[in-house]
């Protein structure tokens, strides 16, 4: 037997080696790059899908710093700065709400129409402009009553396009946070959305208070003074932390556009009639819209009229009592938004939003008895106790029953119920409190939620309300 001829024999490996094998094996390494590319772009996907929600509170924690910071330092510059009284400070606080009701309707339209992404960091943007115009005027020492007006309606005009815009889009991420395997449930994302707004609030509320002046701390706290800080400082900064916002809203997707089939100049008024049509077909909706109108006139009422009205007439305070009433109240509202976020799922969120209003409303009635000071805070505690709750579950149950395709219109149109509702609950209760006093006038609001709560415990479907139906 003769040995092989080792030529031979690779030759007759070489014709055993059929094309299609090889071409078998390029399809193979082919696939197994391609699967490895698309696992790479698979995880890449949800760490983009998993930082949108940290970026999403992040970029609502900017916008209600700026407005925690507002709040102090709008009044502050018209009576202190320019020393007007309390009908200018009344017209400006109405150029700065007014453009909200106007416009929110419209803002709901946009919202939908618009990507989420880049409308978000163009509002952004617009609401820096006001803030840093009032910081170089006041620099400059030329702050006028008119750019108050002006500020106030630029200001305005730009929240009411941002809240339904805001809103709508945490919908979408939390949604899609679901998708990559998130336990995170649409109440726990707006649990968080509240958490991160009153934190913010506090916040910016704390900041303003050092307005041009030391604030001392309590002993226990060290006895140490903060401040003063320029107004103008405090402007720019507000400026600057919304502004921080637009870069923040980077990390977000793009968002979905909503095609509603209507074009021409009156589409926009089309698509807010349909608006308005979904929300009165719907028993949930229609029914916590009207609860927020009634939560604007007899709780925001009292809030922004009854309250400072007693921290001046019955304790004697000022600018100080009305940041310290404010923080109370926002503090409240932070510890109950803390505890809702750790509860994935409640079963009951009717009952829940309708107790904690019932709650809230009986709980300032020791204000009609001289109670002290830090007594009349525990009340107020309590008070944002209840709003916490209040405003986490309300926005639950409308995110929840709002058709998605109509989510941002939907939304606009229940905001317009708590924002139409404040100026007129702010001018019944300016008047009441003139004629019967800061006493007597706590049974107002008391009555009026309560009267309201039973009719939705008896006509709507809320009480009886389970999460998910």
């Amino acid at each position: 037997m003769t040995e092989a001829d080792p030529q031979d024999t690779a030759d007759l490996m070489d014709a055993e080696r059929s094309p299609v094998t090889g071409m078998g094996s390029a399809m193979g390494a082919g696939a197994s790059f391609l699967s490895t590319a698309q696992s790479l772009l698979a995880r890449k996907a949800r760490r983009g899908v998993k930082v949108e929600l940290p970026a999403y509170l992040s970029v609502q924690a900017t916008w209600f710093i700026a407005f925690g910071l507002q709040m102090v330092l709008f009044p502050y510059l018209i009576t202190n700065k320019l020393g007007l009284g309390g009908v200018e400070l009344g017209l400006a606080n109405l150029a700065l709400s007014g453009p909200s009701v106007i416009f929110l309707l419209i803002g709901g339209v946009v919202a939908e129409r618009a990507a989420g992404k880049p409308l978000l960091m163009i509002l952004h943007l617009c609401a820096a402009l006001p803030a840093f115009g009032l910081a170089f005027a006041l620099a400059t020492g030329n702050l006028s009553y008119p750019l108050m007006i002006i500020y106030g309606l630029a200001l305005g005009t730009v929240g009411a396009f941002m809240m339904p815009a805001r809103d709508a889009i945490l919908n979408e991420v939390v949604e899609r946070r679901g998708r990559v395997g998130s336990g995170v449930t649409l109440q726990q994302g707006v649990a968080f959305a509240t958490l991160a707004q009153f934190a913010a609030q506090i916040t910016g509320l704390i900041l303003g208070g050092y307005a041009d002046k030391m604030t001392k701390m309590p002993d226990w706290l060290g006895g140490f003074g903060i401040g003063p800080i320029d107004s103008w400082e405090l402007l720019t900064f507000q400026g600057l932390i919304v502004a921080l916002g637009a870069l923040l809203a980077a990390f977000l997707a793009k968002g979905r556009k909503v095609k509603t089939g209507r074009s021409g100049f009156g589409a926009a008024f089309g698509d807010i009639g349909e608006g308005f049509r979904v929300v009165a077909s719907d028993p949930k909706l229609w029914s916590m819209t009207v609860l927020m109108f009634g939560v604007g006139i007899f709780v925001i009422g009292a809030f922004l009229v009854v309250l400072p009205i007693i921290n001046r007439d019955v304790y004697g305070l000022s600018g100080d009592g009305i940041r310290d009433m404010f923080v109370t109240f926002w503090l409240g509202a932070f510890v109950s938004s803390v505890a809702l976020s750790l509860i994935k799922r409640i079963k009951r969120q009717g009952r829940l939003l309708l107790t904690a209003q019932l709650l809230g409303s009986l709980a300032i009635l020791p204000m009609m008895t001289e109670i002290p000071h830090w007594g009349f805070l525990i009340i107020v505690f309590i008070w944002g106790l209840s709003a916490g709750v209040s405003i986490a579950m309300s926005r639950s149950i409308v995110q929840d029953a709002a058709p998605k395709d109509q989510l941002a219109r939907v939304l606009s149109i229940y905001q317009l119920g708590f924002m139409a509702g404040a100026p007129f609950g702010a001018a019944i209760m300016g008047g009441l409190v003139d004629a019967i006093g800061p006493y007597n006038i706590a049974l107002v609001p008391a009555v009026g939620m309560t009267a309201m709560i039973i009719w939705m415990v008896v006509a709507t479907p809320i009480w009886n309300l389970k999460n998910g139906t």
